[in-house]
């Protein structure tokens, strides 16, 4: 009789799914995030554009609701956070061979630089030194003081949030590419780090409890660096934006410790993921109402419980998305079909071109249209014709430039632009320490 408790004991042990198991290779929700939070942006700048004050007044009750679209750029860099660093983060949690960096460096310079290039060529050339082709309600004389030759290299360096100037201004939400960049610059580099320090925990659950409290102790020191600043390029410096990026890397690091769980428990996975859809919510309306300062964007200023909810926000909404995957192997239906997912895959050029768009729209009304007028026109003609610029720039600039990525993590298989999503997960291969993981490639448009 012991022998047999002991040889079911061996078998219960055995059929234990190893740390690791079940993760996601394409998140089939990630274009339809991406599309909301492009369109969240879209439609938060027609409001800003139309108003020719910064406090909202003009949309009475609703003013709460339109000066909070912002958050979809937390989104945007929730994304950014998960995706990015998520071969990073597997690798030094699970022992695994380490992504190239080399090679990471030349696959997220093909997919910023080229269409950010073109887009910001034709604006400058469009809009000139002193960044103004007509009136605008928040620049009602439709002059600016020109800008030196260094201000319109900053736009190419991705340094535009330290040199401001007026040629900036068509392109001002530009600044959020920076703070990408100087994120991918610093990854490879925290990684290094991790990969030396992480050599000393003896075990992937060790590393995995270890990764995610010190990103949570970075994201709150993050945030309480930017209490007493009002200042914006040091707001959008690495150091103080970084809180922004956590919530996604955080859960590449959680994942690891629940996929096999969620993915054995399919109504366990599905209730924590309208849990954390009631967070988000919850987070919305908290970060709308305390402090409430419409001027301000979740990113540009927000500060103290306002950032936190923020990050909260934009982290349950990935989550939740995350762990419905797991749990079902797909993504709502809402989050996953044609329409949805032709915007997400042009989220980036849709993102770079509709300021561009909506000033032109303005030039074409005017700017003393009115609020509504203005609203109603920036979106009537604004929205088809950043959609339509959005598929010209993916087709003939942004494929063919990702089609020459090549392989930067281990074990990855990259499917061509357009390509499908696969829905298989991630397979380990079973055995010692140092086991291999073969994973589907994140999507490589997780931007801005």
């Amino acid at each position: 009789m012991a022998h047999e408790d002991t040889a079911t004991d061996d078998r219960a042990v055995a059929q234990q799914p190893a740390l690791g198991e079940g993760l996601i290779g394409v998140l089939l929700g990630g274009d339809g995030l991406r599309a909301i939070a492009a369109l969240m942006i879209f439609f938060g700048h027609v409001f800003v554009n139309a108003e020719p004050g910064q406090a909202f007044e003009n949309y009475g009750w609703a003013k709460e609701l339109v000066g909070r679209l912002d958050l979809g750029l937390g989104l945007f860099f929730a994304l950014s956070g998960y995706f990015v660093a998520r071969p990073f983060v597997r690798s030094y949690i699970l022992g695994t061979q380490r992504p190239s960096v080399r090679r990471f460096g030349r696959n997220r310079a093909l997919r910023i630089v080229p269409a950010f290039y073109v887009v910001a060529a034709i604006v400058v050339l469009r809009f000139g030194l002193d960044g103004a082709i007509s009136p605008t309600p928040d620049n009602p004389s439709g002059t600016a003081p020109r800008s030196e030759w260094w201000q319109v290299v900053s736009i190419f360096t991705f340094t535009q949030s330290y040199t401001g100037g007026s040629v900036t201004l068509p392109y001002g939400q530009a600044w959020s590419l920076g703070a990408e960049v100087a994120f991918y610059l610093l990854l490879p580099l925290a990684a290094a780090l991790a990969y030396r320090l992480g050599g000393r925990i003896r075990t992937a659950r060790a590393r995995a409890y270890t990764a995610l409290g010190a990103l949570g102790a970075l994201g709150l020191a993050s945030i309480y660096l930017r209490q007493g600043s009002d200042d914006f390029a040091v707001l959008t410096s690495p150091p103080f934006i970084l809180y922004a990026f956590v919530p996604g890397i955080m859960l590449a690091a959680a994942e690891p410790l629940v996929a096999a769980r969620l993915r054995a428990d399919p109504r366990q996975a599905k209730r924590l993921a309208y849990v954390l859809g009631a967070v988000t919510v919850l987070a919305w309306a908290l970060y709308a109402g305390w402090d409430y300062a419409v001027e301000t964007t979740a990113l540009h200023g927000a500060l103290g419980r306002r950032a936190l909810m923020a990050a909260v926000c934009a982290g349950a909404a990935l989550a939740a998305v995350i762990v419905w995957q797991l749990g079902t192997q797909r993504a709502p239906r809402w989050l996953d079909n044609r329409p949805i997912r032709f915007l997400g895959a042009r989220s980036y050029a849709i993102y770079l071109i509709h300021v561009w768009v909506l000033f032109e729209v303005i030039n074409l009304v005017g700017a003393d249209a009115g609020t509504t007028t203005l609203a109603i026109a920036m979106i009537a003609i604004g929205l088809p014709v950043t959609i339509a610029l959005s598929a010209l720039s993916w087709r003939f600039v942004e494929q063919p430039f990702l089609e020459r990525r090549v392989r930067w993590a281990f074990g990855e298989k990259r499917p061509g632009p357009g390509a499908p999503a696969p829905a298989t997960a991630a397979t380990p291969t079973a055995g010692a320490a140092g086991s291999e993981i073969v994973e589907t490639a994140p999507p490589e448009r997780a931007l801005p």
